[in-house]
């Protein structure tokens, strides 16, 4: 009974733990970069530079986490945790591509405040 409890425990606080990725981490991730692409930084990106990031890092997102989806891996074997690995690392990718995604439409370059001088 205690086995099938602890189980169950565990379950929860996967599941826990995958609502937080989707629902804090990586919007967090996606705002963090887009506001970084709204003041113009990094100076050698550009809207290309966004683009080229967004398509590359949605790419290897969606290869990681189907990729975990698909191994199928038993909890008590060392590929449970690779598999979580996976999943995880393609989650923040995902934030990293929305974040290049909200780059590619907000970025500004050469924007003057009302207080820079002339």
């Amino acid at each position: 009974m205690l086995r099938a409890m602890q189980s169950g425990i565990g379950l929860w606080v996967e599941a826990a733990l995958l609502l937080l990725t989707f629902l804090v981490v990586v919007p967090a991730i996606a705002a963090a970069i887009g506001y970084a692409a709204w003041k113009g930084k990094p100076k050698n990106f550009s809207q290309e530079m966004y683009w080229t990031a967004f398509a590359s890092a949605i790419a290897v997102s969606g290869f990681l986490m189907v990729f975990a989806q698909r191994m199928q891996a038993d909890v008590r074997t060392w590929q449970y945790i690779a598999q979580l690995a996976c999943f995880g690392v393609g989650a923040l990718l995902f934030g990293v591509a929305g974040g290049c995604f909200l780059g590619v439409f907000i970025y500004r370059r050469g924007v003057r405040s009302p207080d820079s001088p002339s």
